[in-house]
Order: structure tokens, then C-alpha cells, then sequence
């Protein structure tokens, strides 16, 4: 087991590469269904890591049954939180579904590798306040007065998707890196394209609009979301399997904060106080479970 700090970065570079991976999805989505963008973002993804595998002769390296119920969670919980950010919802959506997916890994790690520390448990709880105020933005009032959230069932079922993506993204790292990544990607890729097909035939007909699949920047935004995304899988697995669970899912799980500044960046939406705030909890965060 390595350092804290070690652990740390690798699990700081995970939520970052995963919060530039929803910002490219979450552009794509804009436009096209969330079923296909993440249809192609994985499937461009398993292209990639099976042409890793023939280079590295890893070609017949063991599918993982852990690494095949990541990928179903994984499918499953971004298709769901891509919806619900579609919705009109998505500050809540966002940070309710982060703070979920922090949750569950500290549930099922505190079980099976022991208590954290008490000023790790702290660092977990001021995580999970700094996610909600990264990701949280207020609705906008409907004409009556009234906010009216909507889509927070599907956030709530992918954040829990996502924490048992985690965790069982973990159990599979116990046997190798590349074998469960490509199971994964096989079945997150398969859930995608049966997703998107369902949605082809919901939506066919004289008034449809299109077939919802991303084409021209779409797609290419598409492709980019799918190496990022696995390139943040790769950098976690690698963290969950050099320290303990908690400490790398719980800082793999600030990734909103990486979609925030990339917002600001390339888009120039400006960050509320709330959001300022939230980034300084984050550092005070990383200094707590990192030590």
C-alpha cells in the first residue's frame, strides 16, 4: 500500500479526467440521446483498449465478472444522470447523484477494510458537503413562483449505479487493470447500443425530429468523453488497488469540480459563491483524507 499522498493524486486525477469526460458528454447530450452518446463513447473506448491489448500480447488477458457488473452500473448510471440533467434539474441532479456515488464505497469499506480514521471521517463528510455546493446550482422559479425539481429519481439511480460501479471496479482491480476494463466497456458499451435502439423505436415516425445519434462535433465530443472516462477508470483502479477504498472513491467523486471549471474555462459560466466555496471545502477535504 502506498502513501496517502500517492493515493491522493491518483484519486484527484481520476475526478478530474472523469469531470472533463461528463463536461464533453454532457455537451454531446445537449443534442443527441444519452443512450447513443454513451453507446459510442464506450464503444470507441473498447476499440482502444482491445488495440492496447494485441499491442501489449495481453490479447486473451481474463474477462471479469466484477469488471462486467461495473460496466452494467456504469451504463446504466450514466444514461440515467444524463437524463435527469436533460430534465431542466441539473444543478440538483448533479449533486445529489455525487453525493450518493461518495456514499456507498465508505458504506462497503467500512465493512470489509476496517474504520477510517477519525480525521479521514471527517474529511468524507466535509467531501460530501464540498460535492453538493460544487455541483448545486438553484433552479430557476416557474411562473407560478415555485421550483419544481425534476428528474431527482433518476439522479438518486445513478449515483447509487455509480457507487457500485466503484466498488466492484475495486473487487475487479484484484486481478488485473486491463482484463476488467475491457469487460467493463463491453457491457457499458452493450447497454448503451440496446438503450439506444429501444429509444430509436419509442421516437420513430413522421414527427420525429431525428434519430437522436450524435453526428459531426456530437460525435466527436462523443469519442472524446469515451477516453476520458476511461482514462479516469484506469487512474482509479490503479488508486483503489494502492490504498484503501474510501479514501480513493471518496476523492475520485469530486469530478464535478472538474466539470465546474472547464465550464468556466471554455464556456465562461461563472461560479457562484456557493461554488467558490464548495472548492475551498474540496482542498480542506483532500488535506483531511489525505494525511
Amino acid at each position: 500500500m502506498t502513501s496517502g499522498g500517492s493515493v491522493a493524486g491518483l484519486g484527484l486525477s481520476a475526478a478530474a479526467t472523469w469531470g472533463a469526460a461528463d463536461f464533453a458528454g454532457g455537451l454531446a447530450t445537449k443534442q443527441a440521446a444519452p443512450a447513443f452518446v454513451v453507446a459510442v463513447a464506450h464503444g470507441f473506448s473498447l476499440v482502444l483498449l482491445y488495440a492496447a491489448a494485441f499491442s501489449l500480447h495481453a490479447a486473451n488477458s481474463g474477462y471479469n465478472l466484477y469488471g462486467f457488473l461495473s460496466g452494467i452500473f456504469c451504463g446504466v448510471g450514466l444514461i440515467a444522470l444524463y437524463a435527469a440533467l436533460s430534465r431542466g434539474s441539473m444543478g440538483l441532479s448533479a449533486a445529489l447523484s455525487g453525493v450518493i456515488t461518495a456514499i456507498s464505497p465508505v458504506v462497503f469499506s467500512w465493512f470489509n477494510e476496517g474504520h477510517a480514521t477519525p480525521r479521514r471521517l471527517v474529511g468524507f463528510a466535509v467531501a460530501a458537503v464540498a460535492i453538493w455546493m460544487v455541483a448545486y446550482t438553484p433552479e430557476h422559479k416557474s411562473a407560478s413562483g415555485a421550483v419544481r425539481p425534476r428528474g431527482l429519481g433518476l439522479a438518486v439511480i445513478a449515483g447509487l449505479c455509480f457507487g457500485a460501479m466503484l466498488i466492484f471496479m475495486h473487487l475487479a482491480a484484484e486481478a488485473g487493470i486491463l482484463g476488467p476494463l475491457i469487460s467493463m466497456r463491453i457491457t457499458s458499451t452493450s447497454v448503451g447500443a440496446l438503450a439506444g435502439i429501444w429509444y430509436w423505436l419509442a421516437h420513430r415516425g413522421p414527427k420525429s425530429s431525428g434519430s437522436g445519434f450524435p453526428t459531426g462535433k456530437l460525435f466527436l465530443l462523443a469519442l472524446v468523453a469515451g477516453v476520458l472516462d476511461t482514462s479516469g477508470n484506469l487512474l482509479y483502479l490503479i488508486a483503489s488497488q494502492a490504498g484503501r477504498l474510501d479514501v480513493s472513491a471518496v476523492l475520485a467523486s469530486l469530478y464535478p469540480a472538474g466539470t465546474m471549471l472547464l465550464a468556466a474555462w471554455l464556456l465562461r459560466e461563472r461560479a457562484t459563491r456557493s461554488q467558490i466555496a464548495g472548492m475551498v471545502l474540496a482542498l480542506a477535504a483532500v488535506a483531511l483524507i489525505a494525511a
